[in-house]
């Protein structure tokens, strides 16, 4: 027996762009820059009114609700089913398919969004160029935007006079539950992971990743600046962000593959106990700061 299938009207709203505190996604999520084969050979004012309508997000949120099932919950071949090989990567993304997932939900609908094969059509003539727009939708800016702030959240909700070392404990917390909870997360390491080499998965995760350290890298000076530490000659706060972003990176990896973050001898996770042993190499007076348990300036 398989899983249990995700709750249509909760993921869609959570893939489309809905944060856990309701909040949507920037007003700047123009799916019409995103996807480059949606009604590809429309005018311009057309293309960006289609790309943007809620049938076209309808359609990629049910891939992506598909790509959960048969990738994220799949537990190998059905022994009992003669014609289930196991999984393939885009394999299960149907016409047929797509339009089966989405009536699961408008069952239960007053107003049901009726998908159809035509709808499809009309906006992609093949899969292959559905797929696309679907890797481009799943990778696309705006769900790291929202990641981010939910990041930044996190860092203005905690306590004005918290010590630098529970700020490190609470935030690399708050760091790998971000991903390591978010399916989306899971599947776009899928993504990038079984397809190096794919033009726009490779330029959506360069664009991506010098967001992400731009980001940390201002937030890890705003950090460094409340609590008086002194970056040292030589470094920036790119290496900064590189370093650490590398850290989390692996502890990510190992928790995925063995259930669950590393823990050291201390008591502490691995990233809070490679962060404070860091520290002192990137900042003229860390270890004193971490030894006399510094509060904010």
């Amino acid at each position: 027996m398989g899983a249990q299938p995700q709750n249509l009207q909760g993921w869609r709203s959570y893939a489309g762009g809905i944060d856990d505190r309701g909040a949507p996604l920037p007003a700047d999520d123009d799916l019409s820059s995103v996807l480059s084969n949606v009604c590809a050979d429309a005018r311009p004012a057309t293309r960006k009114k289609i790309a943007n309508s809620l049938e076209t997000r309808a359609f990629l949120e049910i891939g992506l609700l598909l790509l959960h099932d048969d990738l994220l919950d799949h537990r190998g071949p059905d022994l009992l089913a003669d014609r289930d090989a196991g999984t393939r990567l885009f394999a299960g993304l149907s016409q047929a398919r797509l339009i089966e997932r989405a009536e699961q939900e408008d069952v239960a609908l007053e107003r049901p969004k009726l998908l159809t094969v035509g709808m499809f059509r009309d906006r992609w003539r093949y899969k292959s160029r559905y797929t696309e727009d679907l890797i481009a939708y799943l990778m696309r800016p705006a769900l790291l935007a929202r990641k981010l702030r939910v990041m930044r959240g996190a860092l203005e909700a905690l306590p004005p006079d918290i010590t630098l070392t529970d700020l490190i404990r609470e935030m690399s917390r708050a760091t790998l539950a971000a991903t390591l909870e978010d399916p989306l997360w899971s599947l776009q390491t899928i993504v990038w992971v079984g397809l190096p080499n794919h033009p726009r998965v490779k330029t959506f995760l360069k664009t991506n990743y010098e967001q992400l350290l731009t980001n940390w890298a201002e937030l890890y000076q705003q950090v460094a600046q409340r609590y008086g530490l002194e970056l040292r000659p030589g470094y920036t706060w790119l290496d900064v962000a590189e370093m650490l972003n590398a850290v989390t990176d692996g502890a990510r990896m190992r928790a995925k593959g063995m259930g669950s973050v590393a823990a050291l001898s201390t008591g502490d996770n691995v990233v809070v106990g490679a962060i404070r042993a860091m520290l002192p190499a990137l900042f003229t007076n860390a270890e004193a700061a971490l030894v006399e348990g510094a509060r904010p300036r």
